[in-house]
This record gives structure tokens, sequence and C-alpha cells, in this order.
């Protein structure tokens, strides 16, 4: 059934949504578009903090007295402001602005001073809320939900061939780190690391994996935007159908940031699949070739086992230190193939085809978009 152009453009916002690219929505505003979204989990967490009238010294039955004042407190003040507006009552808002925010932070934050004169509790709580709004807010503007979903559902089509590719792009990498592996200088200094400074070193490799992803995302982005997009990318699309359209505009600032995410979204799934495949791998090759008195020797210490098993007539220990080595490893290659992804031809080639693809989709759909919308509108019989 054919699209009205009406219909047409709203099943592309749509899209654009779905796509984890809001911003390409024209118009697309934050009181109208992403906060009012937010309202019902807003209204829930306001709920929530109104147990901040309680206090820990207090009795149960002043403390339920206290957040029944509290709750009253908050919705007599809700329904003062929708009074000074003409609007019902108790109207949730239709845009969340300015006022809409000022209460959600402050409100709670004021029900510890007036139930107990708690500056401490009511501090935290509006600066926790002006943080947790800045979130929600970040997580609904750029589609950071959508994104998650598209980023698993494409991790889901890729398993079936996500071996093939580690076969045909990373000979070299498996070789080298292999090599590590059966190093004993890195099982002394991963083998007896603590917990803590483990996960502090994989995070750094993943801080500098984000870092230069970070700084290469305007030059892969700027190339994205300036080749233009055939028709085939309308294909499946709310688009479909309306041929070629007219260059549409330079991408904003907002535009620039979205599509930036999608790319580290889609670039981090590859990442993260290669990383947690090594890992396993380096795992299961230890417990295969490496016995408890290997390991001992390697660093030192004696291990300390998580899980032992027979297999062939020999008794196989999964160790902490083995795990240990394999994250460390693991955190490691992440970063090695982040650098390579973005800088070696053949690597671009098999890893990063699909995700280009479906940003230039993007491209295309916001070009026929933009173009529909310039267009005359039909007047109503």
């Amino acid at each position: 059934m054919a699209l009205d152009a009406h219909d047409r453009l709203e099943r592309t916002e749509e899209w654009f949504v779905d796509r984890g690219v809001p911003h390409f929505i024209a118009d697309y505003s934050a009181s109208r578009d992403v906060l009012t979204r937010a309202v019902p989990l807003l209204t829930l967490i306001l709920l929530f903090e109104v147990a901040g009238a309680a206090n820990l010294d207090w009795p149960w039955w002043l403390n339920v007295i206290a957040a029944g004042a509290g709750l009253a407190l908050v919705l007599g003040i809700w329904a003062g402001a929708n009074a000074l507006r003409n609007r019902p009552l108790l109207a949730r808002p239709a845009r969340v602005g300015a006022a809409e925010v000022a209460f959600f932070v402050l409100a709670p934050a004021a029900l510890p001073l007036v139930f107990g004169a708690q500056g401490r509790p009511a501090l935290a709580t509006a600066a926790g809320n002006a943080v947790l709004l800045a979130v929600i807010y970040l997580a609904t503007s750029y589609g950071l939900v959508p994104m998650l979903r598209w980023a698993a559902g494409r991790l889901v089509r890729q398993l079936g061939s996500i071996f093939g590719l580690l076969v045909r792009a990373l000979p070299l990498l498996l070789l080298f780190v292999t090599f590590l592996f059966i190093n004993n200088e890195v099982w002394q200094v991963a083998g007896p690391m603590e917990g803590e400074f483990l996960a502090a070193t994989i995070g750094l490799f993943v801080a500098v994996g984000t870092l230069f992803v970070a700084l290469r995302l305007p030059r892969e982005i700027g190339q994205l935007a300036s080749v233009e997009p055939g028709p085939q990318y309308l294909d499946g699309t709310p688009m479909a159908g309306t041929g070629p359209a007219a260059p549409p505009p330079a991408l904003s600032t907002r535009e620039w940031v979205n599509v930036g995410l999608l790319v580290f979204f889609g670039q981090a799934l590859q990442v993260v699949t290669v990383s947690l495949l090594v890992g396993l791998f380096f795992t299961l090759f230890g417990l295969l070739t490496l016995t408890p008195e290997v390991m001992t020797t390697w660093t030192g210490d004696a291990t300390h086992a998580l899980a032992r098993f027979d297999l062939w007539e020999r008794e196989v220990q999964l160790t902490r230190e083995l795990v240990q080595v394999s994250a460390f490893l693991s955190g490691f290659s992440g970063l090695y193939f982040t650098v390579t992804m973005l800088t070696d031809a053949t690597y671009r080639e098999e890893f990063l085809e699909e995700v280009v693809g479906e940003v230039r989709q993007a491209f295309a759909v916001r070009a026929a978009y933009r173009a529909q919308r310039a267009l005359p509108r039909q007047p109503v019989a």
C-alpha cells in the first residue's frame, strides 16, 4: 500500500529513532521529544524519593506520616505551578522546560530540609537528581536504548560468521598474542595481579582505544558524509521509491554527535566480540596445554584453582591466574584490534563494511526525508 506524504514522514522519523539517529528528525526538540518522553520515569523516581522525608532516628509510624506529608507537599507544589499556568492541577506537562527540570531536581531535595533539617541528604539528593536527569536526557536524546538494541541484533546476525572473520582477518593478532601467552613475563605481571588492578589495567586499554576511536570519528564521518549514497540505499526504508534527492543541509553538531555514537557502537560491538573470543580461546588453550606446575613456575607462586576436572586421564585445573592472564590479553587484543581496524585496509573491509553501509543508508534516508519535507503540501480534498 502506497504511503501518503504525511505517513511517509512519520514512519521515517520512527525509522530514525529505531536506528539510533533521532537527531536526524527535523526540528528535534529536547523539551518536546526527549524529556517529555521520560516523564513517566521521572515521575516514578520522584515518588520513590518522597522517602527522603523519612529519618532513621524516628519511629516507623512517624516516618509513614512524614512520607505522606512529603508526598502531599510535592503534589501541592506541582498543583500550584499548574494553577499559575491555568492548567488542570495534576496534569502532566506537555513540554518539559526549565521549571519542570528545577522541580524534579529541587522538590525531592527540599523534603529532608523540611522534615528534620537534614542538609547533607538534601544536597546529595539535588546533586544526584541533576546527574540522573543528565543521564536520562543523553540516553533518550541520542537513542542509546535503540542503539543497544540495534547492536544486539547485529551481534546475533554476525555470530554465524564471526569465526570466519577471525580466521581471515586476525591471524597476525592471534600469533602475536599467543607468543605473549606462553611468555612467563606476562604471567608474572598479570597472574598475581589483584582484581582491582587488573580491572584498572583493562579499563586503561578500553580508555585508550575509546580515545583513539573518538579522535578518528570526525574524519570517518566526514568521509561518509562527503560521498553521495546511491538510491539503492533507500530500499527497505520508508523513503523507498522517492527517487534521487537534492543534497541535504550539512550535519548539525547534534547530528554529528549522534552519527558518531552510532559508528562508535558499531565498532565497539566488533571489538568486544573479538576480545571475548580471544579471551575464551586462551582460556581453553591454557586448559589444554598448561599444567598447574608450569603456571606456578611462571608466576613464582602457588596457583589458585577455581575448578578441577579430569580430561583424558589428566587432571585439568581452571586457575585464577589463567583467567586473569586470559583477561589481560583479551583487553590488550581489544586495543590492538581497535587501532588496526581503523588503520589497516584489510581489517576495515572485513569488519567495518556493514557498519559503513548502514550509516550511508541513514544518510540517504535523511537526504530523501529532508527533500520530502521541502515539497509543497498538497491541499486536502
